[in-house]
């Protein structure tokens, strides 16, 4: 109606001109005019209606070039005049009725010129089946066409929209480059589209239309990467060419996600597409059927129209209208029945899923099978469903036999895709809205749906990246995507590409975690020792949440080894000043400034009572003797004495004018003695609370308390720099404790009583005679304050607390630091031991109290200490129960085998002992010594043999205990008399030291490894050499036969172990693994293992078969020297530079030692300790 009406206007314009032209003629004539005015004012007539009727053709002219005639009417009468759920398409606009007032509108939108370029990107908007679809293919591109247009075939997104794009390029050219030529292009170089536009627009055509159908695919199916290349590019078009426009279809649900992208400008200004009134409706029924002669029968049209209702009315509609036909036919009358028996608008596409549903059969084809295949095309985004393109080679054969049925049915369709790939897609989102069972099961699945959405976009991008392993998922989002895939395969929804994208993921997870897995082993090696529980906690995480290789287990195993860390008491919310150790062993009472005093049981660290001290801060503890009392010292200048059982107060101790520092029980349990910053030492009655003695002397605060063993004599600490030892009979101080360089706080008395420890703020710890006050030892090594200093009750080890958040533990007499206990956070203040030295217990500024084993276990089932140096070699007794170790301390000691306990007298030796070996008959052990002594002794009892000669290395029994081999620096193997202690043979050629030496399983041959880097095999028998095994590139240590005496193992210096072939002298394999010296090898008894220990302080199992590592069974704290089996073969017996041998389970149990670890650790570790080492983040 407007453009005619703006035809009229124009045509009345030209005659209202036309007129006032004549008008104007006339009025200007005159008589006198010169000859040319007279010759026109002759013609004037017939010229003026000539050029009227000229302009009014001209006119009409360009009305019919801006606003062409719809399309033409003919329609074959053996053509479908309804395309039923399909949109209409360009070739069916003869038949598209309803829409042509607002198809010539949007014609006009795109035509009139536009200055904005996001007003050249055209947005359609309206809900599903609102028509948008066939708007824009039957009624504005037609218009379009007539105008000289270029119209790019119109396109979906799909999951790869620049391929799409490329396509519909490519079709438009006529097919002169391929989908794939243009798409590489446009990858490559974005801009390149213009110039493809231009290239195909030339001269015939005035301007360039992209159309995007289902726009909001670009969200559903595209992912992120494709979605902003398409975007960019269509935006980069409307931006820098103003003859191009694009129109793009998009679900109105989905208009809010692109406004919230970079292109959102583009979005602002949608189009609505307008509802169909009652007689657009009826055009829409009646006018495709009239070009066929198909009629309706008086007041069927109109109950369709009445029936017309849902937001689906339309592709209902549509498809209703479409199966009439088939009911009826060209030129036959659709009845009220016929209409009725299809069940209607809302009924005809339900009917026919149902039937379809039904030709399908039972069996696998029920209901539930089919609707599991259906949901396969269905997706969702956010809130939205959608439908979903499926890949027919991703289909079943029993999924495409319901795909077919369905598109039999046209309620599903098939077609291809830019890359000719064959899919099916729903014909119609309205199935999975209108048809109950199907919109029920989306409903039921849309999380499912919705995660499977996600997980194809990562998919999507990752696939079109070209695989590349930037897209792979790690992380957090890995382990979505493993869930989402599991739970998609046991539906059958996953596709091939998300699976292969999980896969590729979890195989470069897995090769990045066990990178970690190994980073996390080697630092740990490294970091044990002074990070303990920090490397107990990364080695948990390597193992639980990474790939528990060898590396990480070492790290475990390093970390137990030492880890001292038994307990740890929570509770206090403020530093812990004190901590105090019962008498009897059981508990455990800490001092802290939050106000109270605490009793925990000291084995399983459990809270037992809380001593309250009025909200003042608590800063000493002490135990009566026989354990039932608590004293406590505090800065409301009070010492309270404690039921210990009831946590009743019994008795408060007066008399300090300033805060209480410390306080002490004297051993006979008589008297109770505190300090003060009152620079005094008080001692009261522990029975009346009878004030006995002040003691004054000091010129500053007095800190530290402790009392000599027999209960007469005190020692004080002060910020003076001094400590006074007090007699108690007399009052005064006898002895002046000097030469810290700064205050003293921390005091002990040794056991005896003859000696006493200071702990001063200049770090050091100094050990003073109590009588006379000279200095006896000086210990250095703390890097900050030492506050505190305890005495192990034997007497032998000190303890000293300190700033730098350790504690040291020292040898009282030459000051060798035993061990460090690391693991407080901040300052320790207090340190105790239990009374039976086996443990201790400190105090801290980090709130807690911690509980520390003096001997650290590992994964060891037995340690051995008191070697005071390396121990070169351990070995078993003939029936396995004693253990002997031989040391560079000059000593040889037995062991019971089960305890750990030493089972014999030490054997002292002149100098260092290099090697022992039992016989495998008695109880006599030969040791090797570095004075060149080589001797054969009963422990116990003096020699039964001393020869001298070459400094002996190695030694040997033969199996049947008849003879001894020894091996001398001098490179001479010799094989001794057992009983007569005779040579009885030499064998010679190694060109250095031998190592080790091994004899056979039935004791004919012999074994030699040289420093000389060769192992030589020796016939004793015949007292001649076999053959020579070279191959090692440095030292030969050690070496062992298996037990049918076929192979021969070697260890060396260059890291590796070597097996040969004893007959012909080739080398089997190379065992490679240790990360230094390997010192020790031996075949286990039923010839099924090899034990290996390094230099790298690992001890390694590995499989005789395959020559492969089985495990890291051990780690020592230093390098391990020797190996040796138990005659049974489940146990390793380890010898190492760190003083101590050991025994291992050769199969040991990780899951206990993981358990043992766990038992180890008080915290988590932190986020930045997970990125640091690059764990996934938290579970």
């Amino acid at each position: 109606m407007r453009s005619r009406l703006q035809l009229l206007l124009q045509v009345m314009l030209v005659l209202i001109a036309s007129l006032l032209g004549i008008v104007t003629n006339y009025a200007t004539s005159e008589n006198d005019a010169p000859w040319l005015l007279h010759l026109l004012q002759q013609v004037a007539i017939p010229a003026i209606g000539l050029l009227i009727v000229a302009m009014v053709v001209m006119q009409i002219v360009v009305h019919r070039l801006e606003n062409p005639s719809p399309p033409p009417t003919d329609w074959p009468r053996d053509r479908v005049p309804y395309p039923g759920l399909d949109a209409f398409v360009e070739d069916e606009a003869a038949v598209f009725f309803g829409r042509e007032a607002q198809s010539d509108d949007l014609t006009h939108r795109l035509h009139v010129p536009q200055n904005r370029p996001a007003d050249r990107f055209l947005v359609l908007v309206g809900a599903s089946g609102s028509g948008k679809s066939s708007l824009v293919r039957a009624g504005v591109i037609p218009r379009l066409r007539s105008r000289r247009w270029l119209v790019i075939p119109a396109f979906s997104p799909g999951p790869n929209p620049l391929a799409a794009l490329a396509a519909a390029i490519s079709t438009a050219g006529g097919e002169q480059e391929s989908t794939g030529a243009v798409l590489r292009r446009l990858r490559q170089e974005p801009a390149s589209l213009l110039s493809e536009l231009s290239r195909l627009r030339g001269s015939r055509f005035r301007h360039t239309l992209i159309m995007v159908d289902q726009f909001e695919e670009a969200l559903t199916l595209a992912g992120e990467r494709e979605r902003a290349q398409f975007l960019d590019a269509l935006h980069a078009c409307v931006t820098q060419d103003a003859r191009i426009r694009v129109l793009a279809t998009v679900r109105v649900e989905f208009l809010g996600q692109f406004l919230g992208t970079r292109h959102a400008e583009l979005f602002q200004h949608p189009v609505a597409i307008g509802a169909l009134g009652r007689n657009q409706l009826a055009q829409v029924v009646e006018r495709p059927g009239g070009l066929v002669g198909l009629t309706f029968a008086p007041g069927v049209v109109e109950a369709i129209v009445n029936d017309v209702g849902a937001d689906d009315a339309l592709p209902l509609l549509a498809y209703l209208l479409q199966e009439m036909y088939f009911a009826s036919g060209p030129g036959e009358t659709v009845s009220e029945e016929l209409y009725r028996s299809l069940g209607g608008v809302a009924g005809a596409l339900a009917r026919q899923a149902d039937h379809t549903v039904a030709e399908l059969g039972g069996g696998d084809d029920d209901i539930s099978s089919v609707l599991k295949v259906l949901l396969r095309f269905v997706t969702v985004q956010g809130q939205e469903v959608a439908r979903r393109r499926v890949p027919l080679a991703e289909l079943t054969a029993r999924e495409r036999r319901v795909v077919d049925a369905f598109v039999d049915a046209r309620l599903l369709m098939s077609d291809v895709g830019p890359g000719q790939e064959p899919y099916a897609q729903v014909t119609h989102e309205a199935l999975f809205r209108q048809w109950a069972p199907l919109r029920q099961e989306v409903e039921v699945h849309a999380e499912q749906l919705r995660q499977r959405a996600e997980l194809e976009r990562w998919a999507e991008d990752w696939d079109r990246s070209g695989r590349s392993p930037d897209y792979l998922l790690t992380g957090e989002r890995l382990t979505l995507a493993r869930q989402w895939l599991r739970a998609l395969q046991e539906t059958g929804q996953a596709s091939q590409t998300a699976q292969s994208l999980v896969e590729s993921s979890q195989r470069r997870d897995l090769a990045f975690l066990r990178q970690v897995s190994d980073s996390i082993g080697q630092y740990a090696l490294g970091a044990a020792e002074q990070q303990p529980e920090h490397c107990l906690l990364l080695a948990l995480a390597a193992l639980g949440e990474c790939t528990p290789t060898p590396a990480a287990r070492r790290g475990l195993m390093t970390a137990l080894a030492s880890s001292h860390l038994r307990n740890q008491l929570d509770g206090h919310t403020d530093t812990v000043r004190h901590i105090a150790w019962s008498p009897n062993g059981l508990l455990l009472a800490t001092a802290s400034r939050d106000g109270t005093a605490r009793v925990f049981d000291a084995r399983s660290g459990r809270p037992l009572r809380v001593l309250p001290s009025g909200g003042s801060m608590v800063e000493g503890v002490a135990w009566s003797p026989d354990s039932t009392r608590i004293a406590t010292a505090g800065r409301d200048h009070v010492v309270r004495i404690w039921d210990a059982e009831s946590g009743e107060p019994l008795l408060l101790l007066t008399g300090a004018t300033d805060i209480g520092r410390q306080t002490a029980w004297s051993p006979d349990g008589r008297w109770v003695a505190a300090t003060s910053r009152d620079r005094t030492v008080r001692v009261w009655d522990a029975e009346t609370g009878d004030l006995g003695h002040e003691l004054r002397g000091h010129r500053d605060d007095v800190w530290g308390l402790a009392w000599a063993p027999d209960s007469t004599r005190l020692v004080s600490a002060s910020h003076d720099q001094t400590a006074l030892v007090w007699d108690l009979a007399t009052g005064t101080a006898v002895t002046t404790l000097s030469g810290h360089s700064d205050f003293v706080e921390g005091v002990s008395w040794s056991p005896d009583g003859r000696l006493v420890a200071t702990g001063s703020g200049d770090h050091t710890v100094r050990i003073s005679d109590a009588e006379n006050g000279e200095l006896r030892l000086l210990v250095r090594g703390h890097a900050d304050y030492v506050w505190n200093v305890a005495w192990s009750p034997d007497g032998r080890l000190l303890a000293s607390a300190s700033s730098d958040r350790t504690v040291r533990i020292v040898d009282a007499y030459d000051a060798k630091v035993v061990a460090v206990l690391r693991g407080h956070t901040d300052t320790v203040w207090g340190v105790t031991w239990t009374p039976a030295g086996d443990q201790l217990a400190t105090s801290s500024t980090d709130g807690t109290g911690r509980v520390w084993d003096l001997r650290p276990r590992g994964a060891e089932s037995l340690l051995i200490e008191g070697h005071r140096k390396p121990v070169n070699q351990a070995a078993w007794s003939h029936d396995d129960t004693r253990i002997a170790t031989a040391s560079d301390d000059g000593t040889v000691r037995v062991w019971d085998a089960a305890t750990g306990a030493v089972s014999g007298h030490v054997i002292e030796q002149a100098d260092r002992v290099w090697s022992t070996a039992w016989s495998p008959l008695d109880d006599r052990l030969a040791i090797s010594t570095n004075d060149g002594l080589f001797r054969i002794l009963r422990p116990g009892l003096d020699s039964t043999s001393d020869r001298r000669g070459a400094v002996v290395e190695c030694v040997a029994w033969c199996p049947d205990g008849s003879r001894i081999a020894t091996g001398d620096h001098d490179g001479t193997v010799k094989v001794w008399s057992a009983q007569e202690h005779v040579v009885l043979s030499s064998l010679t050629g190694h060109q250095d030291w031998i190592s080790r030496i091994a004899w056979s399983s039935s004791g004919r041959f012999l074994a030699s490894a040289s420093d000389d880097r060769t192992c030589r095999l020796w016939d004793v028998a015949e007292c001649r050499q076999l053959t020579v095994l070279r191959g090692h590139d440095n030292y030969v240590d050690d070496v062992t036969w298996s037990p049918d005496e076929e192979r021969v193992a070697t260890a060396s210096g260059d890291w590796t172990v070597a097996v040969w072939d004893t007959a012909t002298g080739r080398r089997i394999e190379v065992l490679k693994g240790h990360e230094g010296r390997v010192r020790a090898v031996a075949w286990s008894p039923d010839g099924r293992l090899i034990a290996t220990g390094s230099d790298d302080r690992t001890v390694r199992v590995w499989a005789s078969d395959t020559l492969e590592e089985i495990a890291i069974i051990g780690v020592h704290q230093d390098k391990v020297t020797s190996v040796a089996w138990s005659r049974d073969g489940t146990r390793l017996l380890t010898a190492s530079s760190d003083g101590t041998a050991r025994v291992w389970l050769a199969e040991p149990d990780f899951v206990r030692l993981e358990a043992e670890a766990r038992n180890r650790v008080f915290r988590v570790l932190s986020d930045d300790e997970r990125r640091h080492h690059m764990l996934p983040p938290d579970p």
